[in-house]
């Protein structure tokens, strides 16, 4: 798998055009960073010196901790609406400085033009390849303060997903009873699990929604803290606050 020093090399040609990216842990990413990172991801082989080139597009305040490219995106979309996942071969250890500019007119070309518009809910809600079929509607329905859309969608996606959801909030019991927002408490309110959050916040939007705007805070601040992004975050408010 290509080195630090390698994937810098590989974008080197790409980071002295482009003053607006930032590259950290194997991303380049867009600034300034506020509430969306945008980023291109360098994803080295398993079993060799080849590696692929990902896009991907994560709300800061969803609260996640997933690696970028392990952030779930719908499933049943058709290959040609799938966000972007190139592959490179150990052909570039043949002429390294070739690849490099390659590599770099690929990411500044084809790459980055897929996902440097998507910084808002509506943006994302317009590009299923990156958003999440549930949360980041929710999410993006809290952003701009639209808590009745946003409850709704929880609420509907529970509906349909009453097993898949119980399971994970019943913690695997093997009791079925209805789905009910009774069984989230306050310690599900950062949890690893993306479905003890959006619960959490479907209860809190049916019990007290003055405190969503500050959990949103919360949640990108624990996204930020994940990722080791800190020094290049820019906090900022949002609609809803």
């Amino acid at each position: 798998m290509p080195t630090d020093k390698e994937r810098r090399m590989l974008i080197r040609p790409l980071m002295k055009r482009r003053p607006d990216l930032q590259y950290h842990r194997q991303w380049i990413f867009m600034k300034p960073l506020t509430h969306y990172l945008r980023a291109v991801l360098i994803v080295s082989g398993t079993y060799g010196r080849y590696f692929r080139i990902q896009t991907s597009v994560v709300p800061l305040f969803a609260g996640t901790k997933r690696y970028p490219s392990e952030r779930r995106t719908k499933a049943t979309l058709p290959p040609e609406q799938k966000r972007l996942d190139k592959w490179f071969g150990e052909e570039w250890l043949d002429d390294p400085e070739q690849a490099a500019r390659d590599v770099s007119d690929f990411i500044e070309h084809e790459a980055f033009p897929l996902i440097a518009d998507l910084t808002s809910p509506e943006a994302l809600d317009r590009r299923p390849d990156y958003s999440n079929d549930y949360f980041d509607p929710a999410l993006g329905a809290c952003f701009n303060g639209d808590f009745d859309r946003a409850e709704r969608i929880i609420v509907e996606y529970a509906e349909k997903n009453k097993r898949g959801i119980l399971m994970a909030i019943a913690g695997l019991r093997g009791t079925f009873e209805p789905y009910s927002l009774d069984l989230v408490t306050e310690a599900h309110r950062n949890h690893e699990n993306e479905y003890w959050r959006i619960a959490y916040l479907g209860k809190l939007l049916q019990t007290d929604r003055s405190k969503v705007p500050a959990l949103l805070h919360e949640w990108e601040e624990v996204t930020v803290n994940a990722f080791k992004l800190n020094k290049y975050w820019m906090p900022t408010p949002f609609p809803c606050d």
